[in-house]
């Protein structure tokens, strides 16, 4: 019984040091650790690990295969594989390597060493989500346990996929002035000059008990002999308020800024959909490097979809946006 013990410690041994061995520098590293100094504490604060995929789809670490790590853990890992066609739709399209990155300010995903649009957050946030969850009856066993800790825990995964021959390496973090950032702050940067101040645009939406609603001193039906379009379809069911009554819910939120989208239940921030520093200009890159517009709108002037879209872009991205929904029972007039 000894032998056995030892011999599966030292194998546990083994395969972590075959882990460790295939990690890389994580974005955030030491975030998590430098938030408490507590030793009675939990933090686990990791680089990255490394998951090296092959033309067929086969995954390794470190050299080693995962099925052959997995049976040194006692575990079946010999299914863990990437369908061959998808990696050559990425290798084809210079994908080399997918990075998830958990820290304490929140998820972030890179691909190609940059950062696509992300998630946001902090303590505060993550308990609104759990509430959120509980109030709309969507209660999940251990969650408010489990966020608790999501900002002491930073770990990430890199996944790196074949190189397709004659291509430049891409580094897993991509810095200077060359990349999707600079370009995004390029482009915001003109479009300022330009206007001189941020558009903002506050639409607060004030719902009655009937469902019916108003935007500013207009009516619902005001609003549709304006603008010459019903905007019944808007109308709310009584059900509907009468279940977000019941859960607690008076007041709902959307906004964009420079930071990304923002969500609000009763004044409480959700995470944010975080598109700074040039994270949707690099998913819009990406998708255009990959083909995917000719898949999405074929027979479409791409250049031209690709031309309005970055004209946009920086629109969207700096413009103030609020848009809040006052439900029945909020305390708020609406008129």
């Amino acid at each position: 019984m000894q032998n056995r013990r030892v011999t599966f410690w030292a194998t546990m041994l083994l395969v972590a040091m075959v882990v460790l061995a295939g990690c890389a520098p994580r974005s955030g590293a030491g975030d998590a650790a430098a938030m408490t100094s507590d030793p009675m504490e939990l933090v686990v604060d990791l680089p990255a690990i490394v998951l090296d995929v092959q033309s067929d789809g086969s995954v390794s670490v470190g050299n080693v295969p995962l099925a052959q790590l997995g049976a040194m853990a006692g575990a079946d890992l010999s299914t863990v594989a990437v369908d061959p066609s998808m990696v050559e739709f990425l290798t084809g399209g210079d994908i080399q390597h997918i990075q998830v990155n958990n820290s304490s300010h929140g998820l972030l995903l890179l691909v190609n060493g940059e950062a696509i649009p992300s998630i946001s957050y902090d303590g505060e946030s993550l308990q609104a989500t759990a509430d959120a969850l509980n109030a709309f009856g969507m209660a999940i066993p251990m969650l408010d346990e489990a966020l608790s800790l999501v900002d002491q825990i930073g770990i990430g995964v890199i996944m790196r996929f074949p190189v397709a021959a004659g291509a430049a390496q891409i580094p897993l973090y991509v810095e200077g002035d060359g990349g999707s950032a600079a370009e995004a702050k390029a482009a915001q940067e003109e479009f300022l000059a330009a206007v001189g101040a941020p558009p903002r645009i506050n639409l607060p939406i004030f719902y009655e008990a009937d469902g019916s609603f108003s935007i500013g001193d207009l009516s619902d039906e005001e609003w549709s002999a304006l603008t010459g379009a019903s905007l019944a379809a808007l109308r709310l069911n009584t059900s509907v308020l009468d279940g977000l009554a019941a859960s607690g819910i008076s007041k709902l939120g959307l906004g964009t800024d420079a930071a990304g989208i923002h969500i609000m239940i009763n004044d409480n921030a959700l995470p944010t959909l975080d598109w700074s520093g040039g994270k949707a200009t690099h998913l819009l890159n990406l998708a255009d490097q990959l083909g995917l517009w000719d898949m999405l709108a074929p027979g479409m002037n791409i250049g031209e979809v690709l031309a309005t879209v970055d004209s946009l872009l920086p629109v969207i991205q700096v413009a103030d946006f609020d848009l809040t929904v006052h439900l029945p029972g909020s305390g708020v007039a609406s008129r």
